[in-house]
């Protein structure tokens, strides 16, 4: 295979993987850019590359969803942005950084807010509605597995990508 379809594999395979965790295809192009890419990259200059190596227009690469993708990307941690809106802003790929743990880190937390909610109706419950109690015990007790789990996970992945678990 020569380097551009190769490249253009490297997009698509990234692509899928975002596509099973539920985003669209393009924000893994967008990610698989910035990880090839050694230096900052305006938004214009991904949807231009993007153009290259996905030349057909049935592929999101216009600036619009290059914008869309980076700020999603950035609010994972997978994409840093600097510059300012005077100056312009560039992007890079943060190589210390995974969307997978990014994710489980937010599930992490929604988790452990999760409890804390459930334990504040268990307060106020005062054990009056003996359904409710139990209704709530048992959800205390499921999301208390998932938060092992994911701290696990998390633990795991930290060992292989310098991500912190919180």
């Amino acid at each position: 295979m020569e380097e551009t379809e190769l490249r253009r594999e490297f997009l698509m395979t990234i692509g899928r993987a975002y596509r099973s965790y539920g985003f669209p295809e393009y924000y893994g192009y967008v990610e698989a850019l910035l990880a090839l890419e050694s230096g900052e990259l305006s938004q214009q200059m991904i949807s231009h590359k993007l153009r290259e190596i996905l030349p057909e227009p049935k592929y999101a690469t216009s600036v619009p969803s290059v914008n869309r993708a980076l700020k999603v990307l950035e609010s994972y941690g997978v994409a840093e942005k600097t510059g300012s809106r005077k100056t312009g802003y560039g992007y890079r790929f943060m190589s210390s950084s995974s969307l997978i743990a990014s994710m489980l880190q937010q599930i992490l937390q929604g988790n452990r807010q999760f409890v804390e909610r459930l334990r504040t109706l268990t307060v106020q419950n005062k054990g009056k509605d003996r359904s409710l109690s139990r209704a709530i015990a048992a959800e205390i007790e499921i999301a208390e597995v998932w938060d092992t789990i994911i701290g696990q996970s998390l633990s795991s992945l930290s060992g292989k990508q310098g991500v912190q678990v919180t």
